[in-house]
């Protein structure tokens, strides 16, 4: 919480004897988008399609019972015993509500902290409008080791807030206060405030800025709890921060990907999975955790479509490999273009004789000169590309992989150009069979026609979320790729030591590349949070973390990054280790669509 709110809080604490908090959505939090989406979790657990429809109308029934009855407030056994005829004991839902209730209530990390202090040193009361019996807040507040405070709650007086406020009255009679020395916090406009002050209380609203963000509606309890789970997270994560970008957009998207990944290779009988640097950095890192299930044997491939097309680069396809070494080059240097696949240039002398000094730099206009200069040098490329090649071996045979394996490399996406890279490079040094697994695929030609060949699987597709969402999220694809880095520079080849080991060459990039890695290490940190966070809660509570559910806060960021978003983006500069250059400074906010 801001610090100018705690400040105001303490300001009006200062003027009262008393302190009445309001229990849900103010002191504890519910990390869903909707509180009834907890009644979609009771009904998929005893196969009721129509759970919560019937549930509300139970509500409506026992209002109208207690009404009738003269009382003023309903309780949970009330609505149960409401219910028309079920497939199940009423019994049996109604506890597990209770115990789904109990499991998803949790402390508000904006106020607890602060909450048990002022509860160490002032009177402090609970006063809730809730059907839950009273057992459940004294069962909630044992489970967080929370004070045992006096409880005023709705179904066990038989009185309430939101009505006339009667529930103010006898707060005020039995701790032995005027109401105008009390004040109550909470965040209803109309019980929590207009009431209270009605009543004589002094009064707070709060306002959690994070419900407010929450979409309205969501169509499962998978999103609902993917959205919801940074508003219950126990630990402080500094708003809009890298490492809050992390938790929030990149966590959701790293959790939903391993977990479709973890389905696929069960699928497709996998024997081991590669996570291509630096794209599944992450992944693995969270893979080792545990957060996706159980996995078939998993290693981190340090590699790229660079090494793997270097590798399987040789005399008789150089000529077709001109238009990958001249992608992205826009502006660098004659030097930079070969420094970005481990090749040394001709001398200084040379390269002025030609034409083609550091001063020069790609453009439309030069282009020819630039290809002919690569062609002219092929030969010394092409030592590289055998040494990558060579290495390449000797790194596979490092990782067990070994002819009849059914391998699945995972990568973010786009078009499938690295797992092409990878099946050029393997023939005649394996024979596998080469899955390729990413988080989006597009439509675009290159994409269709590598599809026709190879065997191709993303969990965000035209056929899975629609053309549109696919393009919204390719168009931002380089801030999408942010989430999936590494803290370390990108692999673009191998090498030999003195004793003949196989290392990988990599790629500083050139420009300035100051905070890369802080940048990288914090998004990540975020991300392994949420996903130890989520695994936790999807698992107390029974919900199968559906992956095209779980991924939907990624696709709202596609759809339209926040101005936020994209003012901490332009803090973060040639990200893009492949297109980067000395001449020019590129600004990963100037990617976004």
């Amino acid at each position: 919480m801001q610090h100018e709110v705690l400040e105001q809080l303490a300001a009006k604490v200062a003027e009262v004897e008393v302190v009445s908090f309001d229990v849900f959505d103010t002191l504890f939090v519910r990390p869903l988008c909707d509180p009834e989406d907890l009644f979609d979790v009771v009904g998929k657990r005893f196969d009721i399609a129509e759970f919560r429809s019937l549930r509300r109308a139970a509500q409506t029934k026992a209002f109208q019972t207690m009404h009738a009855n003269g009382l003023k407030e309903i309780t949970l056994d009330g609505i149960y015993e409401s219910f028309g005829k079920l497939p199940v004991d009423p019994a049996l839902p109604r506890q597990t509500e209770y115990d789904l209730e109990l499991a998803l209530t949790m402390p508000n990390p904006e106020l607890v902290d602060w909450f048990v202090q002022l509860a160490g040193s002032r009177r402090v009361v609970i006063t809730s409008d809730m059907y839950l019996p009273q057992a459940f807040f004294e069962d909630l507040f044992a489970k967080h080791g929370l004070p045992k405070l006096p409880l005023f709650i709705s179904s066990a007086r038989n009185a309430t807030k939101r009505d006339a406020g009667e529930l103010f009255d006898i707060v005020a009679v039995e701790i032995g206060v005027t109401p105008d020395r009390i004040l109550h916090i909470g965040d209803n406009e109309l019980s929590d405030i207009r009431r209270a002050a009605e009543r004589g209380l002094a009064t707070f609203h709060y306002v959690d800025s994070r419900r407010t963000r929450l979409p309205a509606r969501v169509s499962t309890p998978a999103a609902s709890i993917a959205y919801g789970l940074p508003r219950s997270f126990p630990e402080k994560i500094e708003p809009q921060s890298f490492e809050a970008l992390g938790f929030e957009i990149g966590g959701p998207a790293a959790f939903a990907f391993l977990h479709w990944i973890r389905q696929s290779a069960e699928r497709d009988a996998i024997d081991l999975v590669l996570f291509m640097s630096r794209d599944g950095y992450v992944l693995k890192r969270i893979e080792e955790r545990g957060d996706g299930g159980e996995f078939p044997r998993c290693e981190y491939f340090r590699s790229s479509r660079t090494a793997l097309t270097l590798a399987a680069t040789n005399e008789t396809n150089f000529e077709s490999r001109l238009p990958f070494l001249l992608s992205g080059a826009e502006e660098l240097s004659p030097f930079e273009l070969l420094e970005r696949i481990g090749v040394a240039p001709p001398d200084d002398q040379v390269m002025q004789d030609i034409g083609l000094g550091p001063e020069v730099r790609l453009s439309d206009a030069n282009i020819e000169l630039f290809r002919s200069f690569l062609w002219s040098w092929r030969w010394e490329i092409l030592k590289t590309c055998r040494i990558v090649r060579a290495g390449l071996h000797n790194y596979l045979q490092e990782l067990g992989v070994a002819d009849g394996m059914r391998i699945a490399v995972v990568d973010v996406g786009w078009n499938g150009t690295t797992q092409e890279a990878f099946d050029l490079a393997l023939q005649g040094l394996y024979d596998i069979e080469l899955f390729g697994y990413y988080l989006c695929l597009t439509d675009q030609p290159e994409c269709n026609r590598r599809k026709k060949t190879l065997r191709m699987a993303s969990l965000l597709s035209s056929e899975s979320v629609g053309r549109g969402k696919v393009d919204q999220v390719y168009m931002n694809r380089v801030a999408v790729e942010l989430y999936f880095s590494a803290p370390h520079a990108a692999v673009i080849g191998y090498d030999f030591d003195t004793s003949g080991r196989v290392h990988s060459v990599e790629d500083v990039g050139r420009g300035n590349t100051e905070g890369l890695g802080a940048t990288a290490e914090a998004i990540l940190r975020g991300i392994e949070r949420y996903s130890a966070y989520a695994s936790r809660v999807y698992g107390s509570v029974g919900v199968d973390p559906v992956p095209l559910e779980v991924v939907k806060p990624l696709l709202d960021f596609a759809r339209s990054p926040s101005p936020e978003v994209r003012k901490l983006l332009s803090t973060v500069t040639n990200f893009d280790a492949w297109a980067s250059s000395r001449n020019r400074a590129m600004r990963l906010d100037e990617y976004l669509n």
